[in-house]
């Protein structure tokens, strides 16, 4: 493992769904990043579609607003320590969290201080709880991925930086005063590397073209990209499936798809496999036992079957005997997440603006979608029980929405990004596609996507509800 004289990198077991708490909360109990929360049986608001903005999250902490939004705690909060077991804070580190490629910053990373064994990110599908920081000086990164945390000065130290499955430890002495960590220390790491405290997703990505996320995930440095904007073959830190040859076979095999923490099923993968738009009883039973298991499962506009067929009680698609629209359209979107939209509002004009004929993120909360091949007339309220007979809303959060210019009627404001919960794991799905055409950096669309399935990968402060009786 890595060893510094003034910084560490690691990350708490926020492997499954949602740190709870929003970036700049530090310590004490914190509130949530997740996208799913428990309801709140005193609340009337008329949003139901909006499931997973209402209620109390299910992470860190449990303190909210009127809203049901988590907030900033009292300073004073760690009143569950005893007396001596958080130690005064001596020294400030601070920093900034970027992605693999050292150039994104992420917004609600946990940053933290211990001396105590730090618990590896399983190899393979899990569901995962929060670890208890109560009694350590911890901090969310802002949405800038900037942070600054109160620790107490000693040798033999880690500084633990987590987002999802990512998770960075660094050995650390700490001196009385003020740190600055170095970003190289402080990033999200991009391999599987325990011996030097790095873990990241296990992930499967479908190869198909367009709608080649294997480019996004290479650019965001889980890849070597060349000068086109192209990932390098051979240089991916995640499993290529070749959707022609595999024509599904992978989500025929519960085993092999439990070796991944994230699928990826985008747009054109499932168009030419036997039986499409169909999707075999016996695969979507394996789709939603990977998700209850802890799975984060991803799909794209023309592979919305695949979202469809195992959830179906979650959303309502347009023309739903043919979902598959033509022509495809741009939408001038909205990011209605208010989280989400903090993130990129405080990214560099750089990532804004990528030139190339590409949309810009300078009319936010506006941003142009391209290439929606689908359209989503409806989401659900999915309500579960939880361990103590409380109600749950589980269906989907909207993330981002705008008119379906090949629906009836073309100016409805519809979903276009979605994501829910199906027991310990997510499901997300958006009615645009990503990276149809090699280039350089990431357009708004690619950029909605990394943040969203971030976000979908925080872990359960409280065990997760089960998940609601499978489609008859």
């Amino acid at each position: 493992m890595k060893t510094l004289s003034l910084s560490v990198t690691a990350a708490l077991l926020l492997t499954t769904c949602g740190d709870s708490r929003r970036p700049g909360d530090s310590d004490g109990d914190l509130p949530g990043i997740g996208d799913v929360p428990v309801d709140d049986d005193d609340d009337d608001d008329d949003d139901d579609d909006e499931g997973s903005d209402e209620g109390e999250y299910l992470d860190l902490g449990d303190v909210e607003d009127d809203t049901g939004s988590a907030q900033p705690d009292d300073p004073d909060a760690d009143d569950d320590c005893e007396e001596g077991e958080l130690p005064d804070p001596n020294a400030l580190l601070t920093g900034t969290v970027f992605a693999p490629n050292m150039e994104i910053p992420i917004s609600g990373a946990l940053v933290y201080v211990t001396d105590e064994p730090v618990e590896p990110i399983p190899d393979g599908v899990y569901c995962a709880e929060c670890v208890d920081v109560t009694c350590k000086h911890h901090v969310l990164t802002e949405y800038d991925g900037t942070f600054e945390l109160p620790a107490g000065s000693g040798d033999n130290q880690q500084l633990v930086v987590q987002k999802g499955e990512f998770l960075h430890v660094v050995d650390i002495d700490i001196e009385p005063g003020s740190q600055v960590i170095d970003p190289e220390d402080s990033n999200l790491p991009g391999e599987w590397n325990p011996d030097e405290g790095q873990w990241i997703p296990r992930i499967a990505v479908y190869e198909t073209s367009p709608d080649e996320v294997f480019n996004v995930l290479a650019k965001f440095g889980l890849g070597d990209v060349d000068a086109g904007g192209s990932l390098v073959p051979g240089s991916e830190r995640f499993a290529l499936i070749n959707a022609e040859s595999d024509q599904g076979a992978s989500m025929d095999d519960l085993d092999e798809m439990n070796k991944y923490h994230i699928m990826f099923v985008p747009c054109a993968a499932t168009k030419q496999w036997p039986g499409a738009p169909m999707v075999p009883e016996a695969r979507a039973d394996n789709i939603r036992a990977y998700v209850e298991a802890g799975g984060k499962w991803y799909a794209t506009d023309h592979s919305n079957e695949y979202l469809k067929e195992p959830f179906p009680a979650y959303q309502d698609f347009h023309n739903p005997g043919m979902p598959d629209l033509q022509p495809p359209f741009d939408s001038q979107a909205e990011v209605i997440d208010e989280h989400l939209l903090g993130w990129l509002e405080a990214l560099p004009n750089e990532l804004k603006d990528i030139g190339g004929g590409n949309p810009t993120l300078f009319d936010l909360p506006m941003i142009n979608t391209m290439l929606n091949y689908s359209g989503i007339d409806e989401i659900h309220d999915i309500w579960v029980e939880d361990d103590e007979g409380m109600p749950v809303n589980v269906g989907h959060h909207t993330w981002v929405e705008g008119p379906c210019a090949s629906c009836s009627p073309s100016d409805s404001i519809r979903p276009m990004a979605v994501s829910g919960q199906y027991g310990c794991g997510r499901m997300m799905y958006s009615t645009f596609e990503n990276s149809s055409e090699a280039h350089d950096g990431l357009n708004p669309q690619e950029l909605v996507l990394l943040y969203m399935i971030l976000e979908i990968s925080v872990c359960h402060d409280e065990p997760p509800p089960p998940p609601p009786p499978p489609p008859q």
